[in-house]
C-alpha cells in the first residue's frame, strides 16, 4: 500500500472514531472523492478493520451502509 493510501486510511479511522458514518459523510468531511473513500472502506472491511452497523435510507430512498470501526472483544470489557 502506498504512503498516500496509508495516510488516507488513517484519516478515515480518525473520522470513524467520532462515530458511525456513511461513505458520503466520510468523503465530505475528509475532502476525498466518494470513490476513493469507498475503495479505502472496502479494503478496510477485507482486513476486518470496519463493519457495517446497519443500512440507512438515502434522500432518494436507496439503502446506504453505515460504517463503524470494528471493536475487539477486549475493548468491551475495559
Amino acid at each position: 500500500m502506498d504512503r498516500l493510501t496509508l495516510q488516507d486510511r488513517d484519516r478515515v479511522i480518525a473520522c470513524l472514531r467520532a462515530g458511525p458514518m456513511t461513505v458520503a459523510e466520510i468523503s465530505k468531511q475528509l475532502h476525498l472523492s466518494a470513490s476513493r473513500t469507498s475503495n479505502i472502506i472496502l479494503d478496510m472491511e477485507r482486513h476486518s478493520q470496519v463493519q457495517v452497523l446497519r443500512c440507512v435510507k438515502s434522500i432518494r430512498g436507496h439503502p446506504v451502509n453505515l460504517w463503524a470501526l470494528k471493536t475487539s472483544p477486549l475493548e468491551h470489557t475495559q
